[in-house]
């Protein structure tokens, strides 16, 4: 099952350590929000802790604690924003060891590295035909392409038995960028239709907090831990470089089980 970027994060964030996900209550404001759930810590207990709005709002808005005070566990943060906080706004909290934009780029790296074995199937029909045009650039994203389809008479249809292009009839033009070219001794194709391309696309980067990902969270967030970790070793053995190991450890036995194996015709090297 998909799931987003900040339940991925925040699974992250519970691997690391402490970490608060609340819900604003009073004191309201630009640079203020009040939560009772946080009052059992002591004055200060949250001073330059990271934050971040992941929901409602102010959603996928980090900030910085500057004050905290116990009763009516106030907490006061950096930079203010332009409309006052309010009771959507759920929020999360971490200690100043990690950023959330730095387990967002973990997150993302971690990503990175699977990404020509998390295939995703893709289909576009953004390409609409040319008069005696048989080249046409690939959209982006696109790893293999298995089937093509001419749109019908009829918009926005595709049919299998009369639409489909002959995969003997169309190549895949490698360069920058990558072209689909048909042979027009055998295929004809009508001005104005459109292209159906079926194939696979690797994962696409996280940018806010709601997208979604498909790559199992096990992996990601174990080999996030390990990036994080990683960017903190200071020399071999130290607490940040076995944490590393363990972590990377674990992510390396998810990912074996991640490879989608590629279908039809590889668009790039």
């Amino acid at each position: 099952m998909a799931e987003t970027r900040w339940e991925l994060r925040q699974r992250v964030e519970r691997l690391m350590g402490e970490a608060k996900t609340e819900t604003p209550e009073g004191y309201l404001a630009i640079n203020t929000f009040g939560c009772p759930a946080l009052a059992v810590y002591a004055d200060d207990y949250f001073n330059d802790w990271f934050g971040r709005f992941y929901a409602g709002t102010h959603k996928d808005t980090p900030f910085v604690v500057t004050d905290f005070t116990q009763v009516g566990g106030v907490t006061t943060f950096s930079p203010g924003l332009s409309v006052k906080t309010d009771a959507t706004d759920l929020f999360e909290l971490l200690p100043p060891d990690f950023s959330t934009e730095e387990i967002n780029d973990a997150i993302n790296s971690a990503i990175s590295l699977v990404e020509k074995d998390a295939l995703e199937d893709k289909v576009d029909n953004s390409i609409q035909i040319v008069a005696s045009v048989y080249e046409y650039p690939i959209p982006d994203s696109f790893l293999y392409i298995s089937e093509v389809y001419q749109e019908e008479s009829t918009t926005g249809r595709y049919s299998p038995s009369a639409g489909r292009v002959d995969a003997r009839h169309w190549e895949i033009l490698h360069g920058s960028p990558a072209k689909l070219w048909f042979n027009h001794s055998w295929v004809s194709l009508t001005a104005g239709r459109h292209l159906r391309l079926v194939g696979q696309k690797k994962p696409g980067q996280l940018t806010l907090d709601a997208d979604l990902c498909n790559i199992s969270p096990t992996f990601l967030v174990y080999q996030a831990k390990a990036h994080l970790h990683f960017s903190r070793v200071n020399e071999e053995g130290d607490n940040h470089f076995q944490k590393m190991v363990v972590a990377q450890s674990r992510a390396d036995a998810e990912r074996v089980h991640i490879r989608v194996a590629g279908q039809g015709r590889k668009v790039s090297f």
